[in-house]
């Protein structure tokens, strides 16, 4: 009957021909959502997958009195530390740790620019509210002297529970302030600071951060992976 569903698809068009338009739908409908098919980029884990070499850095090359680890341990990586206030400041510094990899002619990560997001599979054993996840090197326009890379913002989830933590693209920015970390202008506020096309075919970094809000940090991380991935176009 012209009642008739498929899976995953469902006519929309006017029936004036039963087997026509079932026929319409088919081809219309559901050939989009078969070319619409996701798959995941690994970037970052601590289990032989996709390791890298991590270099913990905290504020005191800024004057601050900050301290924080980096280790690795039963195939995670472990973010360990404390925010203090930058004495000069009067306000939190920050605690870093990021990708090292050396390689001048070959890349060090793939190539993420058919992927909308980055997942992120951490879990935070303190209620810390300043974490922060940055990629590349690139710098804004005007931007801040020592604000280098696209940075997102980053809920950890319910204390001492692994959580995957989704970040849109779309949400990274270059043009953060140096001080605090909080982004100054959006990439939905001008394209200029989205992710760029050399960024997403190779970051070359990555970082974790706590910052801007003072606080103990223990931060344990599984993986890092791209998502939302356009299969058809993953190189």
């Amino acid at each position: 009957s012209s009642g008739t569903e498929y899976p995953r698809c469902r006519k929309h068009l006017p029936v004036q021909h039963p087997t026509m338009a079932r026929f319409a739908s088919l081809l219309l409908l559901c050939a989009p959502a078969a070319q619409a098919a996701v798959g995941d980029i690994l970037l970052a884990s601590f289990d032989g997958k996709a390791n890298h070499s991590w270099k913990q850095m905290n504020d005191p090359v800024m004057g601050g009195k900050s301290t924080g680890s980096f280790a690795v341990e039963k195939q995670l990586g472990i973010f360990d530390g404390e925010v203090v206030d930058v004495p000069f400041l009067k306000a939190p510094g920050f605690i870093k740790t990021s990708v090292v990899d050396m390689s001048l002619f070959g890349r060090i990560f793939p190539d993420i620019s058919a992927c909308k997001s980055i997942t992120l599979e951490v879990k935070s054993d303190t209620d810390y509210k300043g974490y922060r996840f940055s990629i590349g090197n690139a710098h804004a326009p005007g931007g801040k002297f020592f604000a280098y890379g696209y940075k997102s913002n980053f809920d950890a989830g319910k204390v001492g529970e692994w959580t995957s933590v989704t970040l849109p693209l779309s949400g990274f920015s270059d043009y953060w302030d140096d001080a605090t970390g909080e982004a100054i202008k959006t990439c939905q506020e001008n394209k200029i600071y989205c992710p760029d096309e050399k960024t997403l075919k190779d970051m070359r970094t990555m970082g974790f951060w706590a910052e801007g809000v003072a606080g103990k940090v223990h931060l344990e991380i599984k993986s890092v992976t791209a998502t939302d991935c356009n299969a058809a176009m993953v190189v």
